[in-house]
C-alpha cells in the first residue's frame, strides 16, 4: 500500500483523530480547530481521522477537509480509505459471524446495523435509534433484510448503555463472540447510547494506525493520537504520543500523555498546536 502524498516527500508525523467526543461534541466540531489543523498539514504532518464511524457522509467529510489526499481509519479499524473514498485496505467478518451475531442482537432488542467496506450502511428497519443514527452520520441506511449476501466489515448492535451489559452476558454465555473484536463507543450527540461495533478478531483502531504509519514510512515515535474512550485504547497503544479529552473515560485518561480540552473547547486545536510546539 502506497501512501498519498509520497512525491511531496515523507511527512514529519501523523495526527489520528478520534471524531465522537474528542472533535465533535455536541455542538458539533469548534471553530478553532480547523486553522490548528490546518497550520499542523502545512508544517509537513498528515492530519488522520480514526472512527468508528463508516468511510462516507459527515466522517468522509471531515476527513477531506482535514487531509484530503491522506489516508484515514473508519469502521473502528476493519476500513484504511483516503479522502477521495478509494479503499487501501479492509478486513471483512466471516458470513457465520455475521449471521450469528444479527441474530443475537435482534433478539435481545438491540438495533443492529451492517456496514460494507465501501461504507455502505444497512438496516433491517427504521426506528428511532436508526433515524437519530442517520441524523448523526449525515446519510440514510438501506433497509434491507439482515444479513445482507456482501461482505460485511462491521455488525453493530445499538441500545440504551444500560443494556449492554445484559447482552454482552448473554453473548459470553453462548460464545457468541468467538472470532469477533467488540468495541464500545458513545456520542455526545446521542447520549445515553452505546454503539457496540462488531468487527473480524484482531480488527482494532491500533490495526488502522499501524497500516497507515506503514503507507506513510513512519515509526510509532512520529505518531500522535487523540481520542476519548476505551475504544481508541488500541489505537494509543500504536502511537508515541496519546491526547485524551479532560472529560474522557478514565482507563483513557489512565494512558495519556498529555490531557486537552473536550471537543467543546475545540482540544484538539490544542493537540496541534502541541506537536508544532515540538
Amino acid at each position: 500500500m502506497t501512501g498519498p502524498g509520497q512525491g511531496d516527500g515523507a511527512p514529519r508525523g501523523v495526527l489520528f483523530v478520534d471524531l465522537d467526543g474528542t472533535l465533535v461534541g455536541a455542538g458539533g466540531v469548534a471553530e478553532r480547530v480547523w486553522p490548528a489543523l490546518a497550520a499542523l498539514r502545512a508544517a509537513g504532518f498528515r492530519v488522520a481521522i480514526c472512527t468508528g464511524r463508516p468511510g462516507r457522509g459527515l466522517a468522509l467529510a471531515y476527513a477531506q477537509r482535514v487531509d484530503v489526499d491522506g489516508l484515514h481509519v473508519f469502521e473502528s479499524g476493519a476500513v484504511v480509505m483516503d479522502g477521495h473514498g478509494r479503499v487501501h485496505a479492509f478486513d471483512a467478518l466471516p458470513g457465520p459471524a455475521v449471521a450469528r451475531v444479527v441474530a443475537l442482537g435482534a433478539g435481545h432488542g438491540a438495533t443492529v446495523e451492517a456496514y460494507t467496506a465501501d461504507g455502505r450502511y444497512l438496516a433491517a428497519e427504521r426506528d428511532a435509534l436508526i433515524a437519530g443514527h442517520e441524523e448523526l452520520l449525515g446519510f440514510a441506511a438501506d433497509i434491507a433484510p439482515l444479513p445482507p449476501a456482501e461482505p460485511v466489515v462491521r455488525v453493530q448492535w445499538v441500545l440504551p448503555q444500560p443494556g449492554w451489559p445484559a447482552l454482552r452476558a448473554a453473548a459470553d454465555a453462548v460464545d457468541a463472540l468467538a472470532g469477533i473484536a467488540p468495541h464500545e463507543g458513545t456520542s455526545p450527540k446521542m447520549p445515553g447510547i452505546a454503539f457496540v461495533s462488531l468487527t473480524a478478531a484482531g480488527v482494532s483502531k491500533g490495526l488502522g494506525v499501524r497500516r497507515v504509519l506503514d503507507a506513510y514510512g513512519l515509526t510509532r515515535e512520529q505518531a500522535a493520537m487523540a481520542g476519548d474512550n476505551k475504544n481508541d485504547l488500541a489505537g494509543f497503544a500504536a502511537v508515541g504520543r496519546v491526547f485524551v479529552a479532560a472529560d474522557g473515560a478514565p482507563e483513557a485518561l489512565a494512558v495519556a500523555t498529555d490531557v486537552i480540552p473536550g471537543p467543546a473547547a475545540g482540544g484538539v486545536a490544542d493537540a496541534a498546536m502541541a506537536l508544532l510546539a515540538g
